[in-house]
């Protein structure tokens, strides 16, 4: 499972950094257009969008598995032990309950671009495949938070769950 995680983790990576150097070629190459020959690209902002939702959401899960987001633990750190680990096990609760909504939220914005067949106005691109990329994020994210989750349990209960009182 570890390999098969590393393997789609090097792909959200390497799909991310492709996108972001098309979209950086096509904003250098777009200055010119517009400056020098004055021929800029009509298409080129909806074109940049959709790159950036999709380094957004490919970004975001490698992010998420090397912990890369911003956290605000000094509140949690500040709280008495009990409270504390009371809190600890709630994190998990909450971020899966917003990782859930947001699924089924994104798939409901999709079937709704579908529905309504709506497209970008110049390349014509649904705005249902720009954002397609949204509950593949998601559930990647998903994936990772299990898997950081199932070594944490494992690590804990190596020692048959015994804590070590220092």
């Amino acid at each position: 499972m570890k390999k098969f995680l590393d393997i789609l983790d090097r792909i959200e990576v390497a799909v991310a950094s492709m996108v972001l150097a098309v979209l950086i070629g096509v904003t250098f190459v777009g200055v010119p257009m517009r400056y020098i020959f004055s021929r800029p690209f009509t298409w080129e902002e909806e074109f940049q969008l959709a790159c950036m939702v999709w380094i957004t959401f490919l970004a975001a899960p490698a992010a998420f598995r090397t912990k890369s987001h911003v956290a605000i633990e000094i509140l949690v750190d500040a709280l008495p032990k009990k409270i504390r680990k009371g809190i600890e096990l709630l994190i998990p609760v909450i971020v899966y309950a917003v990782l859930i909504y947001f699924l089924f939220r994104s798939k409901d914005y999709i079937n709704v671009m579908l529905r309504t067949n709506r497209k970008t106005p110049i390349l014509m691109i649904p705005y249902a495949w720009i954002y397609a990329i949204a509950p593949v994020s998601i559930v990647l994210m998903l994936i990772s938070y299990t898997e950081e989750k199932y070594y944490e349990l494992k690590e804990l209960f190596k020692d048959g769950g015994k804590e070590e009182n220092v």
